[in-house]
């Protein structure tokens, strides 16, 4: 089943950002198989990220969010806001590869 994940980052967050990003991107890599697409949302194309957004294939909404709780990010505080939904593919798309199979 697909999930996704959004997060909204807390507006004074960007030291939390700087220090954990290494780790977070390491934790990203790590769990590529369970997060099949992420990435920082930004206002515009060159603004600062604000929150991120990923989609998971995972059985249950309880191992989405045991994943997002390990996240550094999560663990250190940046994250203001987590919503986690259930994601279907609309009719018409069911062909269509949301990440790389390399």
């Amino acid at each position: 089943m697909r999930w996704v994940a959004l997060f909204e980052d807390k507006t004074d967050g960007a030291d939390i950002r700087a220090r954990f990003t290494d780790a977070h991107q390491a934790f990203l890599r790590a769990n590529k198989g369970k997060i099949v697409l992420a990435g920082a949302m930004r206002p515009a194309p060159d603004g600062k990220p604000v929150g991120g957004l990923w989609v998971f294939e995972a059985d249950t909404r309880e191992e989405v969010e045991a994943i997002i709780r390990e996240d550094p990010f999560h663990r250190e505080g940046l994250r203001a806001l987590v919503r986690v939904y259930a994601w279907g593919t609309a009719p018409g798309f069911e062909d269509v590869a949301i990440a790389p199979t390399a």
